[in-house]
């Protein structure tokens, strides 16, 4: 794994706290909190189906996070089908522009299991 960092007041990528596997057949909780020193104005959030090309837009309020420079956000989905693993990425929106998708997320309804990443070795 590579490590980029970015010097601009661009919000940093997202970070996920959901827990990988969802508790509700077909309803699914999205946390994540993102840093920033201006404040975040929106995050724009897109979920799929995993092994589908197309992704669902949403576009979500900040709230202050605990942590001094970072806000967090939430999005509660429905109306997912039980047993089915999806994938979620997040950009945050600040006074500087947008910043860059976060890692792609892989989470699942109650039943299925996360799509799992292969690794490539370089």
């Amino acid at each position: 794994t590579t490590a980029v960092q970015e010097i601009s007041g661009k919000a940093s990528p997202a970070q996920f706290k959901s827990s990988p596997k969802g508790t509700e057949e077909s309803s699914y909780l999205l946390e994540w909190s993102s840093m920033s020193y201006t404040p975040i104005t929106e995050f724009h959030l897109e979920t799929r189906q995993a092994g589908s090309s197309a992704w669902r837009a949403y576009s979500v309020s900040p709230h202050a996070d605990q942590e001094l420079y970072h806000s967090a956000g939430k999005l509660y989905l429905t109306k997912l089908e039980p047993a089915m693993a999806y994938q979620a990425r997040i950009k945050s929106h600040n006074k500087e522009g947008m910043s860059r998708w976060s890692q792609v997320f892989n989470f699942a309804t109650r039943g299925g299991e996360p799509k799992q990443e292969q690794m490539t070795q370089s």
